[in-house]
Order: C-alpha cells, then structure tokens, then sequence
C-alpha cells in the first residue's frame, strides 16, 4: 500500500521550492490562477451525476485558421538547455488495489475508420493503437493518464485528456481550463479527474480541483492558435483511502518532464481521442519530430481528434528493463509536450504541441509553493 507523506517527502518539497526561488530563471509572463471557491467538494460531487458524464461531450480539438503548410518554419526551432525532473514509479506490490467502480455508461464503442494507422501525412509517420492489453491502464505509467471532465460557461459538460505530472498536480492543455481571455475570469469550472478511465468506470476514483492555473499566453491569447504556452496545470485534493488521506501520486504514481524537448524527439502520445473507441477506451500513437512550426510549436505525426486536447506526450515511455543502458536522458516518461491541436479538418493526420518552455517552468512554480508535498 501506498505510505502517506514523511519527512523525506516534505524535505524534498522545500528543496525544490527553494531552488525555483533561488534559480527563478528569466522573466518570463506571469501565470493566471485560481482556486476552487467550493472547498468542499460537494457541489462538484452534486453536480457529476452519472447523467452529466454520460452527456458530457468531447472537447473539440483546436484547428488554425491558418493552412499547415503557412506554419512551417524554414529551419528548426534552436536548440535550448533543458530543464528536468524525473517521475515516481509506484511498485506494483505498493499500489492500491483497482476498484470496480462504474461512474457512467459508457458511449457505444465504436472506432471510426476515417484514415489507416500507420501512414504518412505529408511525411509525417506514426503508429496508433488502443490500449493492448487493455489491463495495461492498471499499471504504471500507463495510469498516469485520464479523462478531464469540466464545465464551461454555457453549462455545457465536456471532457479532454490529462495526465498526473507531479504528487498532486495534472498537466493539460491551457485550452482544456480557459476561455483565453478575462484573465481569472475566464477559467471554466467543476475539474474532475478519472486516472485509467476505461467504459465508464474509475479505477483509481474520481479526483476534484482545489486550484488551476494557465499560462499568461494563452490566457491572453483570444483562443489564437499556434500559441507558445497552451499549458495548464490543476492541483488536486487529497482523498481518504482505507484510513489515510493519500495524494493522487502516492496511489498512481506521477511523470517526469524535460522542457525545449520537442525538437527533435521521439514520443508516445496518450489520451481519450472520440474518434477511436467514442473515447472510451486509452489510446496511444507514437511518433517522432516532423516539423517546427510559429509560436514555438513542433509538428507530429498523429490520428487522434477531438478530447485528445491535453494528452501527454511522452519521451523514453515505459519502464526500463534491468541493465538497459544507453538511452538518450535515459529516465523514463518525462512528458515534454501535450496536445494543442491538428490539422484533420485539412485532412492532415499532425498534432502539434507548444514547447515546455520558461512560461510553463513558472506555472509549476507556483503551483509547487502553493502545498506542501504538491512537488
């Protein structure tokens, strides 16, 4: 079973807040937040009765008003220093057990064929496959992953992807929490997180924001794409487990990053795409750099469509083999992108995501100082 905070966590915690204070970095804009008005939680458990998940539709993914070919860039992004943090592997023998628990009928499972998996689109090669086996979500960092469910300010409910980044805190898509403009005005509401999702059911339960906060580019961004920051990052509250008030990383575990890491890269990119399985089901692609383009954006190549907003992308996914040597910043699953949007309505088979970038450093700043043991 997974242990509650100790010392060597809280320890671990003020030194990584200490040098984010000491090291900050370059000026960069600063974030746009705010924190969660019911704090205790029960209007949103009111509000996601089984029927507003089951209606709840799929964000669509973003398309630029400009063509895909207007975006490229000449010459490659440059070259910047990254910045690192690995993750937490859960042990199998440590992990809470998964639950049986059906929180929405599932949409009708069917995976709609509109291209081949595996081709090119103007070059830009992938693989796309759900989930195999399927049993795969239940362990690490396959669990990692899940759907983000919230509400925006017509009432309407929809979800996207999201992954757990550190002990108490998603990463997802700016797109997926804010309108893009009004600054803190402008967050939709009611962010619940279901890690492993799988046809209705929460294996790792359902897990409620306390605080969210975007970057200050995409908060003043009227919804322009490519932006250079489409980035969120929502904290969540601890839940009693079997007795003690655990932390959504002690029970899944949670996933490393590497910032400037886009170009070039190989990644596995994770999420809840409607168009494969009525997002009902996980999906991955894998894929390798393809282009650069405005905005500090890198192009690859990818099926998925709409909810796989805010799907992590993935370096070195999986867990190392004893003895495996070699690997290029060889720990395993750091995220160094998620989706921001596509081209499909071009008929173009790319995804793209904004660099993790200096903007995206201080958001998880400040998101780190906010609580103990959030980092």
């Amino acid at each position: 079973m997974p242990r509650p905070n100790t010392p060597t966590d809280l320890l671990l915690s003020l030194v990584l807040v200490a040098v984010w204070i000491a090291f900050p970095g370059p000026t960069v804009a600063q974030p746009v937040t705010k924190e969660n008005p019911n704090a205790d939680q029960q209007a949103m458990v009111d509000h996601w009765t089984r029927q507003a998940l089951s209606d709840a539709v799929n964000a669509g993914l973003p398309v630029p008003q400009a063509n895909y070919e207007d975006l490229l860039l000449a010459e490659p992004h440059p070259r910047e220093a990254s910045q690192l943090l690995d993750g937490r592997f859960t042990g199998e023998t440590d992990q809470i057990a998964p639950q049986d628990v059906n929180i929405a009928d599932p949409k009708s499972v069917a995976s709609v064929q509109e291209e081949a998996a595996g081709i090119a689109s103007d070059g830009a090669f992938f693989s796309s496959s759900r989930l195999v086996p399927m049993d795969a979500r239940f362990h690490y960092p396959y669990r990692l992953n899940g759907k983000l469910y919230f509400t925006k300010f017509d009432g309407k409910n929809e979800v996207c992807s999201a992954a757990v980044l550190r002990p108490r805190l998603l990463l997802t898509a700016g797109h997926c929490v804010h309108f893009g403009r009004n600054k803190s005005s402008g967050f939709y509401k009611n962010f619940k997180f279901v890690p492993a999702y799988h046809e209705g059911h929460a294996p790792y339960g359902e897990w409620y924001w306390t605080w969210v906060g975007t970057t200050q580019s995409w908060s003043e961004s009227r919804r322009k794409f490519p932006n250079s920051a489409d980035f969120a990052i929502i904290e969540v509250a601890d839940q009693n487990v079997n007795g003690r008030m655990m932390r959504i990383g002690d029970i899944v575990g949670w996933a490393g990053f590497r910032t400037f890491a886009l170009s070039p890269n190989h990644t596995k990119q994770v999420g809840y795409p409607q168009n494969h399985d009525s997002g009902e089901i996980m999906h991955q692609v894998d894929s390798a750099w393809h282009a650069d383009g405005q905005e500090g954006v890198s192009f690859y190549g990818s099926d998925m469509r709409n909810a796989s907003s805010g799907a992590a992308w993935y370096e070195n996914f999986g867990v190392q083999a004893t003895g495996q040597v070699g690997a290029l910043f060889a720990s395993p699953n750091r995220i160094v992108g998620v989706t921001s949007f596509g081209f499909a309505e071009q008929g173009k088979m790319i995804q793209a995501s904004s660099q993790l970038n200096d903007e995206f450093l201080d958001l998880l700043s400040v998101a780190c100082q906010r609580k103990i043991g959030n980092c």
